[in-house]
């Protein structure tokens, strides 16, 4: 080959990078990009390590000829659009992971930390009624606003713990699956011969490990709290450290049995663990990308846990008929769309046959032609959009619908979905596809190392490769779990996303009696409420005047919207709103209908709520990790300490608890009489605050949250503080604006 060539070669290979990576330049200063970037960078490892890895394996072999048929030479337009069909395959595989296999994780972990919460709350002493009014969590913005804050934030260190303990996990899991298989005399044959029943598995077992660690996150970013106490924050501190502590060294001894076993198997212990990071890396790309959902969903479960009664009396089933109808239409639309559609076009590539799947396994012999490659990438694409993009477009519509209509996620769900799993059912029954796969051919796909002379060269190249993945025995009975649920759960999840996404969030504390104050979390409504929702006393709105409104540009306006929005400056509870008398109900309800409709003013409905005891703050510290005083405030004027004295008793209480116990955890909180003290910890200092009455997520949330923007603020200043106070002089307003009631 001659320069030209040899630079050609490169740069068509570079194509897939080149095209995946220059839209990112375009937008990454946005949302938009900052997503993007996670999910380039998943493609670029999915790339790394589901096509290009295997060569390694093959570097023995002769690269497979992609042969030309008569009249085929030269045409450029056959090697551009097999390019393009393998960039295309490539995507819709990887697409798999963010669509189908990662909303099973985020869906099923809020359930298994409800889990963890239901066993904390039974340890704990006192009534269920009393312990269940304590339990407390912290959700102020709506995903959207979550996903946008986090991933400008641009901290990764949730990730890297996340991924140092999946990396110590695995070892110990795939040993202890090989000594299962071994037991049960199912031999795990070469993964370069494609005949591995453990291959395939690995995906199923990082599934089903990703959802136990979530479950952890999950109790983390919830803040869940007993009493004013986070236990989720600790149940995640301790787990992590014990599966560090007894986890790292039984992962080093599994590596080495495994190897010592046989040696010559050690390529496909680097593949499969290859194959599990890649899977991990992706995992956590996308993290506080469904994290917010998952939150969601948790969050919802505790509320109805907590409120069931209520709830189950508020219920409202005379509407279930919906969920019926919009589960069949969605049926009937997927059906007419996948056989009229989709149908034709998969029928064409098969061409009544199986040769071209048959040709894609590399471990058979014969001649491949190129126009076959091109075939079977398209093949990958179709099925990709047909089987999974569409039918999940179609299923998440017509939930949404449901939702909209009924105007109760539960009940949405549970009229919807078992209609439209039995209908999928039937489907199946009579041989046709349904909404729902409950069996997809599950195909192990890799690449091989192959060569075409369409550019007029040897163009070396990955083709796409596959082999059956078909699990037996008890890799079946295991896998059947995950198999059977992920198209169901991925509907659910995608709906939540969609519904939830759009919404936005406001938190409001309204006062119960002179010690308590119930926090309730409202989200923005998609549609008006009806009359007899807006008489009925049980529906909390919250009612808000648009930031962008202007009074001057409604001067022509009646009376009665103009007074209304004047009224808005601040936001009003419905109820505060709401005339007295009948008529002039129904007039306020048309008034109010007529701003709605005209973008002047949200209309937000109640998610959720829960009460907690006032707390009464005194003084707030924040102290250098050596002991000195940085910024004082205190909020009542009555309350009086020299800082230096309370920073210096601080430094002597931990280092006593220190020395005494032993412990290297931290001092959370300090009780003494009717003051308690909360500590709240940064990297390079800590926050005290001073109150009155008993702890409770609130002020500690917004303690942590001080803590945590003082510390981003001043982080140069921090890094080496020379003792100078200067820098934080102006402090006041950022105490004030977090620690508003």
């Amino acid at each position: 080959m001659n320069v030209i060539e040899i630079v050609a070669l490169l740069l068509l290979n570079a194509i897939p990078i080149i095209i995946i990576v220059i839209p990112y330049f375009f937008i990454r200063k946005k949302l938009a990009g900052k997503i993007y970037n996670r999910v380039m960078l998943g493609i670029m490892v999915f790339y790394l390590v589901y096509w290009v890895l295997p060569i390694i394996f093959q570097l023995g072999s002769v690269p497979k000829e992609l042969e030309l048929q008569s009249g085929e030479e030269g045409n450029l337009w056959l090697g551009i659009g097999y390019i393009i069909t393998h960039i295309g395959s490539l995507i819709s595989l990887f697409a798999y992971y963010p669509l189908v296999t990662l909303p099973f994780i985020f869906f099923v972990a809020p359930f298994i930390s409800i889990i963890y919460v239901r066993n904390r709350i039974k340890k704990e002493i006192g009534t269920k009624s009393e312990k269940m009014k304590g339990l407390t969590y912290h959700i102020i913005d709506s995903p959207y606003k979550r996903i946008r804050s986090d991933l400008f934030k641009n901290d990764w260190s949730r990730e890297k713990d996340i991924m140092k303990l999946l990396i110590v996990l695995l070892p110990i899991s795939l040993y202890l699956l090989q000594v299962i298989l071994k037991i049960l005399q199912i031999e795990s044959v070469s993964i370069t011969t494609g005949e591995t029943a453990l291959g395939w598995f690995i995906e199923i077992l990082f599934v089903y490990i990703a959802t136990f660690i979530f479950s952890l996150e999950i109790l983390f970013s919830s803040q869940i709290a007993l009493r004013g106490r986070y236990f989720g924050e600790n149940i995640r501190q301790q787990t992590y450290k014990s599966l560090y502590t007894v986890g790292a060294p039984i992962s080093i001894l599994s590596i080495i049995l495994f190897i010592v076993e046989d040696i010559g198997s050690f390529g496909v212990i680097i593949y499969f663990f290859a194959y599990f990071l890649m899977a991990s890396i992706i995992f956590v790309l996308f993290l506080k990308i469904f994290e917010p959902i998952s939150l969601l969903i948790f969050i919802k479960m505790v509320d109805w846990w907590k409120n069931k009664k209520e709830k189950r009396k508020k219920m409202n089933t005379s509407n279930i008929y919906y969920g019926i109808v919009f589960s069949c239409l969605a049926v009937f639309v997927f059906f007419i769309i996948n056989n009229f559609v989709f149908g034709s076009a998969l029928g064409f590539i098969y061409d009544g046959t199986q040769i071209i799947t048959d040709l894609a396994n590399f471990a058979e012999s014969g001649s491949v032609y190129l126009y076959e490659s091109l075939g079977f990438d398209l093949l990958n694409i179709l099925s990709f959009l047909a089987l999974v993009v569409m039918s999940l477009i179609i299923a998440v519509i017509f939930l949404n619908l449901s939702m909209k209509y009924m105007k109760s996620m539960f009940l949405s769900i549970v009229t919807y979905m078992p209609v439209l799993i039995i209908l999928s059912v039937l489907f199946v029954v009579i041989g046709a596809n349904g909404l729902i796969n409950f069996t997809p051919d599950i195909y192990w796909i890799t690449g091989q190392s192959s060569f075409t002379s369409i550019f007029g060269f040897r163009f070396y190249t990955l083709r796409t490769a596959v082999f059956d993945g078909e699990l037996t025995g008890v890799l079946n009975i295991l896998a059947i779990p995950y198999q059977t649920t992920q198209y169901i759960f991925n509907i659910i999840f995608w709906s939540l996303v969609i519904f939830y996404m759009k919404k936005t969030f406001r938190v409001k504390n309204i006062a119960i009696d002179e010690k308590h104050l119930e926090k309730v979390i409202f989200s923005s409504i998609s549609e008006f409420p009806t009359y007899n929702e807006y008489m009925k006393i049980e529906n909390n709105y919250l009612i808000i005047r648009r930031a962008d409104i202007d009074l001057k540009d409604v001067a022509q306006e009646r009376e009665e919207v103009k007074s209304l929005l004047e009224n808005l400056e601040t936001e009003k509870m419905l109820d505060k709103l709401k005339p007295v008398e009948e008529k002039e109900m129904q007039r306020f309800y048309f008034t109010l209908k007529y701003l709605y409709n005209n973008n002047l003013i949200d209309v937000l409905k109640q998610e959720f709520s829960y009460i907690f005891e006032k707390a009464e703050k005194q003084g707030l510290y924040i102290i250098y990790d050596d002991g000195r005083g940085i910024f004082d405030y205190n909020f009542s004027e009555e309350y009086s300490h020299d800082p230096g004295i309370v920073s210096g008793m601080f430094s002597a209480i931990t280092s006593f608890i220190k020395e005494t116990t032993k412990s290297q955890e931290l001092l959370k909180t300090i009780d003494h009489g009717d003051i308690t003290i909360l500590i709240e910890y940064g990297t390079r200092i800590f926050g005290a605050l001073f109150i009155k009455g008993k702890q409770t997520t609130e002020v500690r949330s917004s303690l942590k949250e001080l803590v945590t923007t003082f510390e981003a603020k001043y982080a140069d200043v921090l890094a080496d503080w020379s003792g100078a106070l200067i820098y934080f002089k102006e402090d006041n307003k950022l105490v004030e604006s977090i620690f508003k009631d």
